[in-house]
């Protein structure tokens, strides 16, 4: 069965240097709230887990998804919640893909 790699493992053998910086305050008009159970947003993640869907929205931990779940869109992913593809600007974890579920929607 092949493990799921997601930020630090999956850039692991990415020959890169981080240099620490200071991390700034961000000022508070940038902040937007992703949304509460009782909007639209919860809604869409209600159905996600009842039918067991996985969406790119939230592997990628899309910072967008509030926008998306609360005019009730997403982005599917079919054949479970790994990529096959190793894109190191994307967090989708990847790997091995996994027999196909036949309970899958």
């Amino acid at each position: 069965m092949s493990e799921k790699q997601k930020g630090e493992a999956k850039t692991a053998r990415i020959p890169i240097k981080i240099v620490p910086a200071e991390r700034l305050k961000k000022p508070d008009w940038i902040r937007v709230k992703a949304g509460n159970s009782a909007t639209r947003f919860g809604e869409i993640k209600q159905i996600l887990r009842e039918h067991h869907l996985h969406t790119v929205c939230e592997e990628a931990t899309c910072p967008n998804i509030g926008e998306c779940f609360g005019k009730g869109t997403a982005t599917f992913m079919i054949l479970g919640d790994l990529c096959t593809r190793r894109c190191p600007f994307c967090d989708v974890g990847h790997g091995k893909p996994l027999p196909p579920d036949p309970n899958e929607p």
